[in-house]
């Protein structure tokens, strides 16, 4: 399927072409570029870290995209207007405090409506290149955060799209997905501008109800102190039918003290109880030859042995 793929095809012409999505994807490495200069401004940097750091959020992604797609010059070079933007969005927050409410609120609108279309163009422009469909969308995610992610590593934080942030990811994922459908099933151009909306619809609810994908930690499993106690006798059960089955003998077991009868009778509040008492550290015995034992046996007797050393010489 990639082969039939073409550089040039009706929705890559109509992303890259197109006016008003050209000026759409200008002004979102401009925005990124903003967002990368309040965050500078916040971690006080200088003229040349705004500066860095503006480039690689506004560019970084499709500069990714480009180099493993093996293009000569990436788009993101060809020409001034991409470096400029960038460079004036960190200039913009350099200058001007971005800390608004009003003022992130459409940086996030923008920011959003960028990233959709981003993913868009590089899914459609890594078909054209003759990837795969698995390479393409995830090129096309890439192209869509990879500036995020790069910037976040420069500045030593955990990337935003990897937990507990709006799911920029998500919608970009869902936006390359449709992209894919529409240059695969050959439909009318415009289409890839639906796929667009609707990637960028969901990161901007995502964004608004503060939704957020599952954690690690809410797929843990837990088990409490009952489901805890039935598995060990389960396992010491099969054990002890394993080793009757290899060895031919019938082990003996007494009730009133084997291990599974002080397990019933125990009375553990939770797994961390049970825990602990089945894994309390054994009691070290001291050898008589051991430096311990003599310093023990030097010890002055208990208070009973010198009360009845008083009384026999009374």
């Amino acid at each position: 399927m990639a082969g039939s793929y073409r550089i040039g095809v009706g929705p890559l012409e109509l992303l890259i072409t197109n006016d008003v999505l050209r000026v759409m994807d200008l002004l979102g490495v401009f925005v990124m570029g903003v967002a990368a200069g309040a965050l500078a401004s916040r971690l006080n940097f200088d003229a040349v870290g705004f500066a860095v750091i503006g480039i690689s959020a506004g560019l970084g992604g499709g500069l990714v995209r480009d180099l493993i797609l093996g293009i000569g010059v990436p788009a993101a070079f060809d020409g001034p207007w991409y470096l400029a933007c960038a460079l004036a969005g960190a200039g913009f927050s350099f200058l001007v405090a971005t800390e608004g409410a009003w003022w992130r609120h459409l940086v996030t609108v923008l920011d959003i409506a960028a990233m959709g279309l981003w993913a868009a163009t590089g899914t459609a422009k890594s078909l054209g290149y003759g990837l795969d469909v698995l390479p393409a969308i995830l090129l096309g995610v890439t192209s869509a955060v990879g500036g995020g992610v790069i910037r976040d590593v420069l500045v030593g934080r955990i990337p935003a799209i990897f937990g507990g942030g709006p799911l920029y990811a998500t919608g970009a994922l869902l936006t390359a997905v449709l992209t894919w459908l529409v240059v695969a099933l050959g439909l009318p151009s415009p289409l890839v501008l639906i796929a667009v909306a609707v990637g960028a619809l969901l990161a901007g609810l995502a964004a608004w109800r503060r939704w957020t994908l599952p954690a690690h930690a809410e797929w843990q499993v837990t088990m409490s102190a009952p489901q805890l106690k039935r598995l060990v006798r389960r396992t010491r059960k099969q054990e002890r039918e394993r080793v009757a089955l290899e060895t031919g003998t019938i082990p003996v077991i007494d009730p009133t003290g084997d291990d599974l009868a002080d397990d019933a009778a125990a009375d553990d509040l939770d797994a961390a109880g049970y825990e602990d008492r089945i894994f309390a550290e054994p009691v070290v015995e001291e050898l008589p030859s051991t430096a311990e034992h003599g310093r023990r046996g030097q010890e002055p007797r208990g208070s009973d042995d010198e009360e009845g050393t008083s009384a026999g010489h009374s």
